[in-house]
This record gives C-alpha cells, structure tokens and sequence, in this order.
C-alpha cells in the first residue's frame, strides 16, 4: 500500500477509523463534543485503536503519505516531530478525515480518503516537519507508516496524541 491523500483540516486534528468502529455514532450526532473532547476520552479512543486520532496544531491542507512495506528510517530520522498510533482494520478499508467531521457525524466517508487495505491490526508511525513556508497547515506532509502485527498495539496515552510542529 502506498497512497496520498490531501486532508483539509477546519480543526486541529485528522481523524482514522475502520467503518466498524464508529458504527455506534449516529447521522448528525455531535459526537465530538460528547465523547471525544476531553482528552482522557481521546486518549481511551487512540489506546483502543478504532477511532484513532492526532492534533495537527492548525486548520490547513495536510497531504498524507500512508504506506506499508519498509520504513523511511532516514525520513523519520529527520522529522521534527513523530508518534506511535495502532489501528484495527476491518473489511479490508479504513478512512482518514478531519477531526470536525465529528461535530455533525456523516458516515459516508470521501471517496478519495478511503484506502483500502487488508484486516488486522496496525502499528502505525505518524511524522512531520514543518512545511518550507514554516506555516503549519500549508501543504504540511505528513507520513503514515503501517506495520501490520499480531495483536492490538500497546499504547501509553493520557491525553491527545500531538503531531504539532511549532
């Protein structure tokens, strides 16, 4: 797998999740203000790898690079900033979108923000640098490895996984 998506952020964070996991979310719910404000509710989320997340630190345009195979340990190396997340895919897709997205919940899923992908669970290695403008949110890159493993990753959160380059 290796694919590109362009995310427009209105909020602070991007959003992953495999259908199954926000089945429990109604059409319009505004889900984000009942149960994924806070950050220890955010943190429950990320550790049980459904509904996973990362703040971004500013609206903008973010171009994701999600990829599997062997990782861009110089890439990584060189990034300013990089975190740990884990996601549980289910029927072979999952979907990458805003945060907001949870105010007013839509289930159907932007055709060009679904990647398809075979089930498990993922360890996955989120980085970034600050984009040449210095602005965040202006085209910012942002690499997504996924290391297919055996179980559920173990996560250590307490608050918001934070992917900010300031």
């Amino acid at each position: 797998m290796r694919t590109i998506v362009d995310v427009d952020v209105a909020g602070l964070g991007i959003i992953l999740y495999s259908p199954f996991a926000v089945t429990h979310i109604r059409e319009g719910q505004d889900y984000l203000t009942a149960r994924f404000w806070k950050p220890a509710d955010v943190a429950e989320h990320v550790v049980e790898c459904g509904l996973t997340t990362f703040c971004v630190g500013s609206p903008g345009r973010y171009q994701l690079t999600v990829y599997d195979g062997v990782m861009d340990a110089a890439a990584l190396e060189r990034a300013e900033k990089k975190i740990r997340l884990g996601l549980e895919v289910r029927d072979g897709r999952f979907c990458v979108r805003d945060v907001y997205d949870l105010l007013a919940w839509r289930s159907d899923c932007p055709s060009g923000q679904l990647i398809m992908t075979a089930d498990g669970f993922y360890r996955i290695t989120a980085y970034t640098s600050a984009p040449p403008s210095g602005i965040v949110g202006d085209g910012q890159q942002i690499a997504l490895h996924f290391e297919s493993v055996q179980q559920k990753p173990a996560l250590h959160w307490t608050g918001v996984p934070d992917l900010t380059c300031e």
